[in-house]
């Protein structure tokens, strides 16, 4: 999603190629685009692959300065929160996986959720404040789409916000280029059976 949504902000021509994951063959596929780790997303370049979001997005960066904030601060605090997000959240992951199509599912929510939940509330908390725009840091940049996926969850398993965290969610999810993926999305008929768990569409 975040990969996607990056190139789609940049506008910048690209081809899409989707793999089946949580299959015995899916890494094997995946290496076979030269992501070394098996992993995706894999943007390829005249076929050079870069694999890993946070690597994606600063291969973008040299090219498309949109793709973080004008300020060297604003740009150091941007990295600082997708770095976070890229390497944490792990309680939040685990107990509700990414169902883009689910609706009204439950999840489990342990300490360490919760507590994943307020870090995602206190850094929401912060968009709308900015002198250049009702985002996180102003402009729609990679800093909101590494967030992109965050508000998927919250909207599959119905968490509840208020607030300034809550305007956010709505505005992300509002986006254009969210929309767009998540009808993208409703195309797809492949289903990951671990990711469906209790509720209901």
């Amino acid at each position: 999603m975040r990969a996607w949504l990056l190139l789609r902000l940049v506008e910048t021509r690209f081809e899409e190629v989707s793999v089946s994951l949580y299959l015995p063959d899916s890494k094997e596929k995946v290496l076979k685009f030269g992501g070394q780790t098996g992993l995706v997303p894999v943007l390829l370049v005249d076929g050079y692959p870069i694999w890993d979001t946070l690597a994606i997005t600063e291969y973008l960066f040299e090219y498309y300065p949109k793709v973080w904030p004008e300020g060297r601060l604003d740009r150091a605090r941007a990295r600082s929160y997708c770095g976070e997000v890229h390497s944490s959240l792990n309680a939040l992951r685990e107990a509700m996986p990414i169902n883009a199509k689910g609706r009204n599912r439950s999840a489990t929510y342990t300490p360490a959720v919760e507590h994943d939940i307020s870090r995602v509330i206190q850094i929401w908390s912060t968009s709308g404040t900015h002198k250049n725009g009702p985002w996180l840091f102003g402009k729609f940049c990679a800093a909101d789409i590494m967030f992109a996926p965050v508000a998927s969850r919250f909207q599959t398993y119905d968490v509840s916000l208020s607030g300034q965290p809550d305007r956010y969610l709505k505005q992300l999810l509002s986006h254009p280029l969210v929309i767009e993926w998540f009808k993208l999305g409703e195309q797809e008929v492949t289903v990951i059976e671990q990711f469906e768990l209790h509720g209901f569409f």
